[in-house]
């Protein structure tokens, strides 16, 4: 499924399309999370707290590029995570 796809469901508030955004991004964003957190479990954790914010973003958000979107969420939750 591409990502405009994904969008649209994501703004339709349908279930399949976070277990979509998983498929598609998940060992990207445990990357870019372990990276920052230099601990997996944590990483996990933000890549789980950065699905519901990505559903909460969309709507009122509509993104060009969620895979860009998305790592920013994982980023930022990130480096949250690291400041506690």
């Amino acid at each position: 499924m591409g990502d405009s796809e994904i969008i649209e469901h994501l703004w339709q508030r349908l279930e399949n399309a976070i277990s979509e955004v998983k498929e598609k991004y998940h060992r990207l964003c445990l990357k870019v999370s372990n990276s920052i957190t230099m601990n997996i479990m944590d990483a996990e954790e933000c890549v789980s707290d950065s699905y519901l914010k990505l559903w909460n973003a969309i709507p009122p958000d509509r993104p060009n590029s969620l895979k860009a979107f998305l790592l920013r969420i994982v980023k930022n939750t990130s480096i949250d995570r690291l400041r506690k």
